[in-house]
């Protein structure tokens, strides 16, 4: 065995074992004493004489078995463990200290955890397929359309797959939603009452592309995502196991979803999702490659790629802008200017979360700085009164470098027992979040406190006592500082302590302007007009089954039917129905053409809706001129549609669009002109901070979809109408599933869950930053006047008035905080126009908001400088005055 490795385990053996070693060594000491001490009466000299020479020629046995001791075991290890246990009866002894300091610094903690548990799963944890990093999400752009980050048409995607050399393999999915999953709602019956499921169309290469083998069975052939002859599913683990049990035999099986067969040929392992978690059931994409080919006018599908190795996103980004330059010539009547963007896939599932998340961890980072700054304060304070200890302490022979690792030890021991108690408010936090904001975070990601939150907690209350704690230790352990009444006259003591204070200020105020910025963004949003009338209203998807309604005739029938019984229900003031619901996005597109404009001359990004008669009375949105559709649509009658302001505006600029003619196409697709019959007013689609885009409203009967999401107006309760609803549809059919049931007010409350969400943890972060801010003022202040109360006494003795003290003392106070704020606001000016894509309605630089933030930081300064303020006048001048 190695000589290192035997001293090693040597002295991990002396740690361990040290009560018995020590045992085993006194008693070794004590038997050559008592040698020596025998062999000295031997020779002639009197007990007491024997045991003093013998304790002399031994030497002395308290150094020796300190020297035995150090040379045995770990000096290091058992000098922090003396520290630690140190530290804990301090903690022990000084209550109040210790709560107040655990406390501060289980809120920043935790806050710092729980703020990493959501940006890490967003952001940071890798995505469950092979080598992540070399996925790709491709998506179309056109300044003509203003897209950006578009979804694909299916003959773009067969164009991409065919002629790239960049990607081993180009997969795609359905995708009739620019956000989220784009995932369907079908019905499993057979496996007891009907359950609503959501399910996903996928080319057949997805999963091979993805990296991901099945955990049972296996993934979809390109032969079943061709033709749609092959009726087949794979479930996800969790399905699988709620649904099926955990049914080993599940592969083989066939299930009923909609009204049609499938046969289950695989399930995915338990952490696999794609793209979102919501997905269940995926199904093969099932296309006719001859028409697949040649379509590309709708945009409905999600393309991701892998990168082959050695390829790196910029070369294919390169060889994709190619290619998409090729199709614009190739194909100039749909392809003008469009475009191809690359990101990766994890960057564009969190493209939408990422400002704010980044936001919310530099608010949280400050509010950590705050903390430790104010601990560094308490700190600071603390050593005033433990001046004569470390004195003592450095008498007896303590070095500086020793007095300022226990004062850092003691740091620790505080952290340490806050980090314990963040994780714990931490875990609270979670719990809260995924229960109450849910609907805030990404489809794609999972809220755990994993090892990687737990590491995270750990390293904070790690580098905390650092961060709070160097600068008190060292400047206690300075061998000039430890006089007893050095801290009364300190200049530099003072000058540190409201440096802290200004620190702490500058920080608050960033925290409180971007927490008022935000808070007024979130008024201004919620007085936007929706564009209908959010009030008792409650609303419901239902989705056909194709199997048993394969063609128009049969689907508008019962449209028909649920419509009429519907609006028959009493209570029910109005009913009517729509293929999409306000507030939640995605229509379908296509360009339009104006009668009487140039063949060249046609407008683009028209949205399309269809809806029942009685939709916009129902929904409150407002007639602004002509009529709604009604009855009188049909089929065999001439085509019609009515148009939104933002359509009359724009198409029309200010002329009467009634009576006026338009395509939903090019002049030379030679598509039937469509009459203008009504206008109505913008109803918000993809959010209330969104402008509103042109759309069309045709009648349910000329232009027919499914699913329809339908809404009910009336004065009872949601579940009263919900109840009679559920009666009514299932008088139809009795296998038809009511899903997605809310209120329009819960929609508009749900498009803006995510600004609610931002600014209540601003605002939260902010106040906190504020108390602690005002306590560190407080403490400054209260420290200067116990300090000072004999200067205070001696002039209220020689005649000053208690007006003039209080202003001093507030003087003293206000001092650093108008360097922090003023340092603070500088700050807040460049750091708060990161902030301009989370605020609506309200620029980073924002006159009104600094005001409101400075107004309150001085009102809460002011009040924490009033009490010791208060108590500096009240210094009785003969109690100051008696030790002199």
């Amino acid at each position: 065995m190695p000589a290192w490795l035997a001293i090693a385990i040597s002295r991990i053996r002396g740690l361990l074992l040290a009560r018995r070693l020590d045992d085993d060594f006194d008693c070794e000491v004590e038997a050559h004493l008592a040698m020596l001490t025998e062999e000295n009466v031997r020779r002639g000299m009197p007990l007491d004489e024997a045991r003093r020479a013998a304790s002399i020629r031994f030497g002395g046995p308290v150094q020796i078995k300190e020297q035995q001791r150090t040379d045995r075991n770990l000096p290091f290890i058992e000098t922090t463990m003396q520290d630690i246990r140190y530290g804990l009866r301090a903690l022990r002894k000084h209550p109040a200290y210790s709560a107040v300091a655990i406390a501060t610094l289980a809120i920043g903690i935790g806050a710092g955890t729980a703020v990493f548990s959501v940006a890490g799963a967003v952001l940071l944890r890798p995505l469950p397929y092979a080598e992540p990093d070399r996925l790709v999400r491709i998506f179309e752009t056109n300044p003509l359309k203003n897209w950006t980050r578009n979804i694909a048409s299916p003959a773009n995607y067969a164009d991409w797959q065919s002629q790239n050399k960049v990607f081993t393999d180009v997969a795609a999915y359905e995708q009739f939603n620019s956000n989220g999953s784009g995932a369907n709602d079908v019905f499993l019956t057979g496996q007891g009452e009907p359950q609503g499921l959501k399910s996903l169309g996928v080319t057949g290469n997805l999963f091979r592309t993805l990296g991901t083998a099945p955990l049972l069975g296996r993934t979809f052939t390109d032969e079943e995502t061709f033709e749609g002859k092959a009726r087949v599913a794979i479930l996800s683990n969790g399905i699988w196991q709620s649904v099926f049990a955990g049914d080993p035999g599940i592969v083989g099986r066939t299930v009923a979803l909609s009204g049609r067969t499938y046969d289950v040929v695989g399930v995915m392992p338990r952490d696999f999702f794609f793209p979102g978690r919501d997905v269940q059931i995926w199904l093969p994409v099932a296309y006719q490659p001859s028409i697949f080919t040649r379509s590309r006018r709708p945009h409905w599908l999600g393309v991701v790629g892998r990168l082959r190795p050695g390829v790196s996103i910029q070369q294919a980004q390169a060889e994709m802008d190619t290619i998409a330059r090729g199709l614009e010539r190739q194909y100039p009547d749909t392809n003008t200017q469009m475009g191809v963007r690359l990101e990766t896939l994890h960057g564009s599932l969190a493209f939408e979360p990422r400002p704010a998340l980044l936001m919310l961890s530099g608010a949280v980072g400050v509010l950590f700085l705050i903390v430790c700054a104010n601990l560094a304060n308490l700190q600071l304070g603390r050593a005033s009164v433990r001046t004569r200890e470390l004195t003592i302490r450095r008498a007896l022979g303590a070095g500086r470098r020793r007095l300022a690792r226990q004062l850092l030890t003691e740091s620790l021991v505080i952290s340490v027992s806050g980090g314990v108690l963040g994780f714990g408010l931490a875990v609270l936090a979670r719990a809260a979040l995924v229960r109450l904001a849910a609907s805030t975070i990404p489809l794609f990601a999972e809220v755990r406190l994993d090892r990687s939150v737990v590491l995270f907690d750990v390293a904070l209350s790690l580098i905390a006592p650092v961060v709070f704690g160097v600068i008190p230790a060292l400047r206690s352990s300075r061998p000039e500082g430890l006089n007893e009444r050095s801290d009364a006259v300190s200049r530099d003591a003072r000058f540190l302590r409201g440096a802290l204070v200004a620190a702490e200020v500058a920080l608050s105020v960033v925290l409180v302007v971007g927490a008022v910025l935000l808070v007024r963004s979130l008024m201004r949003l919620q007085a936007v007009d929706p564009g209908f009338d959010q009030e008792h209203v409650v609303t419901f998807k239902l989705t056909l089954p194709t199997a048993r309604y394969p063609g128009n005739v049969e689907r508008l029938r019962a449209w028909l039917e649920i419509d009429r019984r519907l609006r028959e229900v009493p209570g029910v003031q109005a009913a009517g129905a729509a293929s999409t619901l306000a507030l939640r996005g995605f229509t379908w597109t296509g360009d339009s053409t104006v009668e009487g404009r140039a063949e060249n001359d046609y407008e683009r990004e028209l949205r399309h809706k269809s809806v029942t008669p009685d939709y916009f009375k129902a929904m409150g949105i407002p007639l602004i001129a002509g009529r709604n559709v009604d009855d009188r649509d049909g089929i065999d009658q001439p085509a019609v549609t009515v148009v939104n302001q933002a359509l009359a505006q724009q198409y029309f600029r200010g002329a009467d669009p009634i009576g006026k003619r338009i395509t939903f196409g090019r002049p030379q697709d030679r598509a039937p002109w469509i009459t203008i019959v009504g206008v109505v007013a913008d109803e918000k689609q993809d959010g209330l901070d969104k402008v509103v885009q042109p759309q069309v409203y045709s009648s349910v009967r000329q232009q027919m979809q499914n699913p329809l999401t339908f809404a009910l107006r009336s004065n009872l309760d949601e579940a009263s109408v919900v109840a009679a609803a559920r009666r009514e549809v299932q008088a139809v059919d009795r296998d038809l599933a009511l899903t997605s049931v809310t209120t329009m007010k819960a929609v508009v409350d749900e498009s803006m869950g995510d600004h609610r969400f931002r600014t209540a943890l601003l605002s939260v972060f902010a106040g906190v930053a504020l108390f602690l801010a005002a306590l560190g003022i407080y403490g400054v202040l209260a420290y200067f006047v116990s300090q000072r109360s004999r200067e205070l006494g001696i002039r209220l003795a020689l005649g000053a008035k208690p007006k003039a003290l209080f202003q001093m003392v507030v003087t003293q106070g206000m001092r650093p905080v108008a360097v922090g704020a003023t340092v603070g606001l500088l700050g807040a000016v460049a750091l708060t126009t990161l902030m301009q894509s989370l605020l609506f309605g309200v620029g980073a630089i924002d006159p009104a908001t600094y005001a409101v933030a400075t107004v309150t930081l001085t009102a809460i300064s002011l009040a924490a400088c009033a009490i010791p303020a208060l108590r500096a006048t009240r210094v009785d001048p003969l109690v100051a005055l008696r030790d002199e």
